[in-house]
């Protein structure tokens, strides 16, 4: 930090820069970073810094990757992070009261004498905050005293700005203050910053979601489109300075009123028309049509003379004679007036209901239903042009010149449909960005399909989505699947994970869960909660609140909900037409170009389960309690066209309340996986022994302990684990007593085990001589494995575990005595210890003073096995050292735990191939240290493998003769 700053605060040295992105490691490589500060910049755009790394897989592990909000993360880093460093250290200031400060302050000059509001010195109050673990929240330029690493502390503050992204404005990185808490950020209120984040890409990328998961896209465009068509629209794209033709000049132009009539669309008008005057729209002088020559052939325009009324990258739509129904919409390739040369156009027809769609019974209807329809089976970009005409045909067309912001309410939700009838389909655009790659790979670049506009209006759809929407179900001929997170029970139905609200969102309910029902059997339950198409869109952006009446409130004020799928559904506005008309009026609500074509949809809650509590338990449940609500999934109706894959039923389940099963459409009881509940309040299953992580029981010894992961490369395990922290080697007494906490072992189920732990006399093993070295790295990484070791030991049952470690035989931390036991009935081992009335095999594990880079040594104590000449297994030498790869430095990993360790010994000891290890015949013998030494050099010279460098300078004082000589049976 000294060399960015001097003793006054003064920065000194500018040349600092940023790049944030997501890697496989926890680490990338050389070639990786410099790449990503060797970015290009071409006509003010960065090139694409995460293109597809090349090479092998570990290149690839190693490469920079995208992040969804890197470009706001590079943004803050960049323009800030020093500035705010520098006050927190010349004025005192938290990362709260810099930051304040820094915005506040902004092009403003400040001397000493003016002081400073005590408001930047007091401390953050955040709920969300307050629940983050110390990981997220720590602070170390409060606790560096001055000495403080800048490296860290922008790594600290990348993590307040990428974990709390939900709570700081994208653009202007203000706390955000928001009655909905958001699972994915978003902007402040202020108009610029609402206009760079959609008009300039600011925030997350809305490619990467057309890519990652193009069903979700497809059901936002689909929720925004119906709710539009129906009038319900509340918060729309203002101040993106859209630039859209006039409602008013387009065919079949309704005066801003829906021209689809049913239950829906007739409260959403009537709500909007009380606001104000739907013809309220700017007189017709004031916008105008054109007139032009067109030649079909060439796709020209020619203007009349004087006519200079159009520029390259303008959009157009025009309308053909004698095709009153449709509509092309182009982009302006050239304008060399009085020519003007049009890109291929984007056609609108109309759409034709599909029988299938509509509910049974309900004929389709003929009346006009608009929307588009790309219908070209050869190229995405282009619609098909009739033929017949003359060579020049006088046509009309109207410009992309309307301020989007000054149409009436109405126009505005009509213009929406509008521009997402010119889309095409998200199938479509997912191929186009596939193809491009490493390019410009945004929506925007396809110009001569996707005009600004409707680009806008796509980036507001999927960027101002405020829930985590994932999909579950796969559609046949799709290659993922997560069928262990799907419901089962209810076929025909698309299946997405729906969550909503922040991270303490849930722990508010959990915490609901343990004032209200904790001692109930059955906690929560599951209900459904049903409401119109057109209603979705606002759902999914401010949550399930009751703040709206739309079917009244007979049975109170709340939130309501069914365990019956069809009463829920009933609420969706799709069950009870008085008319085809109604039908067809609400299926004018369904995005054409969807793949989906979704005509209702319904939630799965969980709810806290005291239902006496509730506003109403009968006939539905009503809760007002917003905390003892959460989502969980969202179940749409698509396309009967589509087929999904075979259902799977979950192996693990969640057992609902008898009184309150979830019934699906079909009558049936659907089955709930147990993922659908938080990780916290799921049933124990049996532990995986062997993870090659290391673990970390609770939350103080985490805080404590240095992690290691698996790819933890030996190069920083040597500075982590140096001398230099401690500044010196540890003393090792002659009875150093281990830093483990002493609770009761747990003792063996003995219908399961006859071992019995603690029986065990040290005084009559022959064991190697302690060590009289030590060193920091090793002692440190050996009181961290031993606490780990114990604390799974005292976790789990015995016999599960099979093998114990006595604290009372752990007289020096570089020695451990563990007895392997309850092996396997049927192996000849365990009948041979039967015989010979030994409950285990003792054995002795000696760390070196280059521990972790060195392996241990492991050796069979007692009792002594029979030979590989003479008919033994197991991998056990002649000496009583074990014969694995594992336990050499040909082998061996730094990040190897020792539960990992004595897993893979006892498996060794339980192999039957070649043959099965078996104790020798007659009276029970001990193993010599010498012998053991010896058989484990021999052992290593004979397969190739490397002795560890600090193994003969380890066991120097045991009075074994070292020699190189292999001769003699080495098992």
């Amino acid at each position: 930090m000294e060399d960015l700053f001097g003793s006054d605060g003064s920065r000194r040295s500018p040349l600092v820069s940023f790049r944030v992105g997501l890697c496989q490691r926890y680490k990338v490589s050389l070639d990786a970073a410099a790449k990503a500060f060797s970015e290009v910049k071409k006509m003010g755009t960065s090139a694409n810094i995460f293109e597809e790394p090349e090479g092998s897989a570990e290149d690839k592990s190693h490469a920079l990757r995208p992040l969804f909000i890197d470009r706001p993360l590079q943004d803050l880093l960049n323009e800030r992070l020093v500035p705010i460093v520098n006050y927190r250290y010349s004025l005192g200031f938290l990362w709260s009261g810099a930051e304040a400060w820094y915005i506040d302050r902004q092009g403003c000059s400040w001397s000493t004498d003016e002081g400073v509001d005590k408001k930047y010195y007091a401390p953050e109050f955040s709920s969300r905050a307050a629940a983050l673990p110390k990981l997220i929240t720590d602070d170390h330029i409060a606790k560096s005293r001055g000495k403080a690493s800048f490296p860290l502390a922008a790594m600290q503050f990348t993590l307040r700005h990428l974990v709390r992204c939900t709570d700081f404005c994208m653009v202007c990185h203000s706390p955000v203050e928001v009655d909905f808490e958001a699972l994915k950020p978003y902007v402040c209120s202020k108009p610029l910053c609402l206009y760079q984040y959609m008009a300039f890409g600011f925030g997350p990328s809305i490619e990467h979601d057309i890519i990652s998961q193009p069903h979700v896209v497809d059901l936002l465009i689909s929720f925004c489109y119906a709710s539009a068509e129906a009038a319900r629209l509340k918060n729309l794209p203002i101040g993106m300075s859209l630039s859209v033709p006039a409602p008013s000049l387009l065919p079949n132009y309704s005066g801003g009123i829906p021209t689809h009539y049913g239950p829906l669309v007739d409260q959403g008008w009537n709500e909007i028309k009380e606001i104000e005057n739907p013809t309220a729209v700017k007189p017709a002088h004031q916008v105008r049509s054109y007139k032009a020559k067109f030649d079909e052939s060439s796709m020209e325009l020619i203007l009349p003379p004087g006519e200079s009324v159009l520029h390259a990258n303008q959009w157009i739509f025009l309308q053909i004679p004698g095709k009153e129904d449709e509509q092309w919409h182009c982009r302006v390739v050239s304008a060399l007036h009085p020519t003007i040369r049009l890109g291929p156009p984007v056609n609108r027809t109309k759409f034709k209901i599909v029988s299938s769609f509509l509910p049974e019974n309900i004929p389709p209807s003929n009346g006009p239903l608009w929307s588009s329809d790309n219908a070209s089976t050869t190229s995405p970009a282009m619609a098909p042009i009739g033929t017949g005409w003359s060579k020049h045909t006088e046509v009309d067309f109207t410009i992309y010149d309307q301020n989007f912001d000054d149409l009436s309410l109405l126009d505005k939700q009509q213009m929406i449909c509008v521009l997402l009838n010119t889309l095409p389909s998200v199938s479509e655009m997912k191929a186009y960005l596939e193809s491009r790659m490493g390019k410009n790979m945004t929506v925007a670049s396809w110009q001569d399909r996707i005009s600004p506009a409707a680009a806008g209006v796509l980036r507001w759809i999927i960027a101002s989505n405020r829930s985590c929407i994932v999909q579950v179900d796969r559609i046949e001929g799709e290659t993922t699947t997560a069928s262990e997170q799907r419901v089962a029970g209810i076929p025909g139905w698309m299946q997405f994970r729906f969550a909503q609200g922040a991270p303490d969102k849930e722990q508010r309910f959990i915490q609901s869960i343990r004032d209200v029902t904790a001692e109930m059997q059955h906690p929560s339950l599951y209900a459904w909660h049903g409401s119109p198409l057109a209603n979705w869109h606002s759902i999914v952006r401010e949550g399930l609140h009751f703040q709206d009446t739309t079917h009244g409130r007979a049975f109170g004020h709340g939130v309501y909900h069914s365990s019956q799928a069809m009463t829920s559904l009933s609420y969706s506005g799709m069950h009870h037409y008085r008319s085809s008309r109604e039908a067809s009026a609400a299926l004018g609500n369904v995005w054409p170009h969807s793949q989906l074509m979704i005509s209702q949809a319904i939630a799965l809650n969980e709810i806290v389960n005291a239902p006496d509590k509730f506003v109403s338990k009968a006939p539905h449940l009503v809760v007002a309690q917003l905390d003892w609500i959460q989502t969980r999934y969202l179940f749409v109706k698509i396309n009967s066209s589509v087929t999904f894959a075979t259902e799977v039923v979950p192996t693990e389940t969640y057992e609902q309340d008898p009184r309150y099963v979830a019934v699906g459409p079909s009558g049936h009881h659907v089955v709930i996986p147990i993922t659908a509940v938080s990780k916290s309040r799921r049933p124990l299953s049996k532990k995986t022994i062997g993870e090659k992580k290391m673990k970390i029981a609770d939350g103080s010894a985490a805080d404590d302990a240095i992690v290691l992961s698996d790819d933890t490369d030996v190069e920083d395990l040597k500075i982590l684990l140096s001398d230099v922290e401690d500044g010196g080697d540890a003393l090792v007494g002659s009875k150093e007593e281990p830093v483990v906490e002493k609770p009761l072992p747990k003792l063996p189920n003995t219908a399961y085990t006859d071992f019995v732990p603690g029986t065990l006399d040290e005084t009559k093993l022959p064991l190697l001589e302690p060590p009289a070295y030590a060193t920091s790295m090793a002692t440190k990484a050996l009181q961290r494995e031993l606490n780990s070791t114990m604390k799974v030991q005292e976790s789990q049952p015995a016999h599960e575990l099979g093998w114990y470690i006595s604290r009372d035989l752990i007289s020096n931390m570089y020695q451990w005595i563990v007895e392997l036991h309850s092996f396997d009935a049927k192996l000849p081992i365990a009948k041979d210890l039967k015989s010979k009335d030994l409950k285990s095999v003792i054995m002795e594990m000696r760390f070196g003073k280059d521990y972790p880079m060195s392996p241990p040594f492991v050796r069979i104590i007692r009792p002594r096995f029979l030979s590989f000449m003479a008919g033994g297994g197991g991998h056990v030498t002649a000496g009583g050292a074990l014969c694995m790869e594992l336990l050499t430095n040909s082998g061996w990993s730094a990040v190897s735990n020792m539960e990992s360790v004595l897993l893979q010994v006892r498996l060794a000891l339980s192999s039957t191939e070649p043959k099965p290890a078996r104790l020798e015949p007659g009276p029970v013998r001990d193993y010599g240290v010498g012998e053991a030494i010896q058989a484990y050099i021999r052992a290593c010279h004979t397969h190739g493998w490397a002795v560890p460098p600090d193994f003969l300078a380890s066991h120097a004082n045991n009075n074994a003769p070292v020699s190189n000589d292999t001769d003699g049976p080495l098992f």
